[in-house]
């Protein structure tokens, strides 16, 4: 079977979550959309055009900037076969194990149809002898995959898939779809129970002493934890992360692929490469890959009046805008390649964009590319050069190697905040 996850209009509302990934990368629970579909079959991505750029130049020779899955090239064969199955998901859909197990029903009952959520094509199965599809599904600019799938006229599906919507819908999908997650995960065998509570690949190494106080706590390959460790499950950490000593990992913690954590972290999702290795509270919140938060940098995530919080920003006639998250706990939605200075603030609610510098009392919103920490109080813009320079030095820490189309990434998205 041939995946295609595409990307709608609506993927920009989820703001400094994806302007450097797409939305089926966001890491909710403890995997990726585009990793849980990658385990049905051939996965290929149709994002936005600058990222659909930058996957063409990056032609498979390493992984994204956001880690996880490289796309099938060339597009598989059975793409152009009569009668083979071919499965468009929207890339807001959530991989939790309830939405997985409705899209392989789907799957398995094998006739085409399409499922709504929220006024948008959620997902869509397709036969190739009856449907007028075919690569034009992966464009790189023109028509939409939506588009493409709206014209098909497909019947309906009974069944229901929840998507993201909003970016504060990331912090409360990781929430309740890290259980299911971390189940699945245990499902497949891959890791032994060390202690009550603690599951572990057969490489990782946990140093004592450690106290798991609620399972489960799921430990991948290669990773590391150091002694005096405090686990509150549900926990994931990721392939060749590293927690480092005395450090306190509350319930809903996930670690993507080669992350450093210390301090106290609750409810957050670490992208992959995202470094917070010394003390400082981390809660309720979305870190991007290539993240640095230095020593001392905090999140707020309760309002001092135990309300509800509320995201402010502009309209585009530079109106005010304002929107309800219904949440009570609610940190900081960070963006890729931000670097935070020592002793950073960052409030409720606070959105960072891609490749900023914060520092000090963190405004609620952070354009990319700004520059908290010179220019005065009103900062500066970085260029695309100089984030690619600090990337460059982050990626050589981890041996992967930046190439062109990293730096063609960071000039289109440059473009996008002029």
């Amino acid at each position: 079977m041939f995946i295609i996850i595409f990307e709608d209009t609506a993927a920009d509302r989820l703001g400094v979550l994806t302007t450097a990934r797409p939305a089926c990368d966001l890491t909710i629970g403890s995997t990726t959309l585009v990793d849980a579909l990658a385990r049905f079959g051939s996965v290929r991505r149709a994002p936005r055009p600058h990222l659909a750029a930058y996957l063409a130049a990056l032609d498979g020779r390493r992984i994204p900037l956001w880690g996880g899955h490289v796309d099938a090239t060339p597009v598989p064969d059975p793409i152009s076969r009569l009668g083979e199955t071919v499965l468009a998901v929207n890339a807001r859909v959530i991989p939790s194990r309830d939405n997985l197990a409705a899209l392989r029903t789907l799957v398995e009952a094998g006739h085409r149809c399409v499922v709504r959520a929220g006024g948008s094509i959620a997902a869509a199965v397709l036969h190739r002898s009856g449907d007028a599809i075919d690569r034009n599904l992966l464009p790189a600019d023109g028509p939409t995959a939506s588009a493409i799938l709206e014209s098909l006229d497909l019947p309906s599906a009974d069944a229901t898939l929840e998507m993201l919507v909003e970016p504060h819908d990331a912090i409360t999908a990781h929430e309740r779809a890290m259980e299911g997650s971390l189940a699945m995960r245990l499902d497949s065998g891959a890791f032994r129970e060390v202690v009550p509570g603690l599951f572990a690949a057969e490489s990782a190494r946990i140093a004592e002493p450690i106290a798991v106080r609620h399972g489960p706590v799921v430990v991948a390959d290669g990773a590391e934890i150091g002694p005096f460790v405090c686990l509150d499950g549900p926990i994931w950490i990721g392939p060749r992360a590293r927690v480092n000593p005395h450090t306190w990992l509350r319930a809903g913690t996930s670690l993507g692929l080669e992350c450093r954590a210390g301090g106290e972290i609750e409810a957050t999702v670490m992208e992959p490469f995202a470094n917070k290795p010394h003390d400082g509270f981390l809660g309720h919140s979305h870190v991007g890959s290539w993240v640095n938060l230095a020593a001392g940098t905090v999140t707020s995530n309760l309002k001092a009046t135990y309300g509800p919080v509320r995201l402010h920003g502009f309209r585009p006639d530079g109106g005010r805008l304002t929107t309800h998250t219904g949440r009570q706990f609610l940190g900081g939605l960070i963006g890729d390649l931000v670097k935070s200075g020592i002793n950073s603030s960052i409030p409720c609610g606070c959105r960072i964009g891609m490749a900023a510098t914060v520092g000090g009392s963190v405004p609620e919103q952070v354009v990319a590319f700004t520059n908290q920490l010179i220019g005065g109080e009103a900062g500066s813009r970085s260029t695309p050069a100089q984030a690619a320079t600090a990337l460059e030095r982050m990626m050589a820490r981890r041996d992967l190697a930046i190439l062109d189309a990293d730096h063609e990434l960071l000039d289109a998205i440059a473009r996008l905040f002029p």
